[in-house]
């Protein structure tokens, strides 16, 4: 079996190596890549649907499945390289993943910070998705329409979307103008006094054609 030898000091030969290595596995890796995009979806969907049917907070289940989803296209990624015989690769993509564990202790990377933040505001029960709220670096009036791991998306009352990242919205002060069920208890009362009213201007309209 071929590995691959990269300290050789021929430019050539590495590339005749690899070639040999990873031709071969091509049909392997990409039915590989087809059933794991396959279990990738059906993982993702069944969590969500079982979550959604526990009292947890909507911005929390989505956190949750975002996160689940990066983790698990990372896993199919390296077993991939693995498949392809990139085993010095893998051996960097491991180091690297040490350098980011560092980074995290750290502090100092920015899509750790944004998933932590993320998974602390879907926590919070005064921050959900549906809610109104007050948020960002420029502060942002607007309605939560999703969460994720990285970020969140707002809708102002113009209809712009805006989208900031978690670690930006924890770190800022926020403010929780409506919680969804507010919103939805106005948005039928607002509906059924245009119902009333229509329903007075057409009683209003039959009198008068009556007279």
């Amino acid at each position: 079996m071929y590995t691959l030898d990269l300290t050789t000091n021929d430019f050539t030969n590495p590339i005749i190596h690899t070639l040999k290595v990873v031709l071969p596995q091509i049909p392997g890796v990409v039915l590989g890549l087809l059933v794991g995009v396959l279990m990738i979806r059906i993982i993702v969907r069944s969590t969500r649907f079982i979550l959604t049917l526990t009292a947890m907070q909507i911005g929390l289940r989505d956190v949750i499945v975002s996160t689940l989803q990066i983790l698990l296209w990372l896993f199919l990624a390296i077993q991939l390289l693995q498949a392809l015989g990139f085993n010095n690769i893998i051996v960097f993509f491991t180091g690297s993943i040490a350098a980011i564990g560092i980074a995290m202790a750290a502090g100092g990377s920015t899509l750790v910070s944004d998933i932590i933040a993320g998974i602390f505001l879907a926590r919070d029960t005064d921050f959900d998705v549906g809610d109104e709220v007050i948020a960002g670096e420029t502060p942002t009036r607007g309605i939560v329409e999703s969460m994720d791991a990285r970020r969140i998306r707002l809708r102002d009352q113009d209809g712009v979307l805006h989208v900031i990242p978690n670690a930006l919205v924890e770190r800022k002060e926020w403010v929780l103008v409506h919680k969804r069920q507010e919103i939805n208890a106005l948005a039928r009362a607002v509906k059924t006094a245009k119902r009333l009213k229509r329903a007075a201007l057409n009683n209003a309209l039959a009198r008068k054609n009556d007279q």
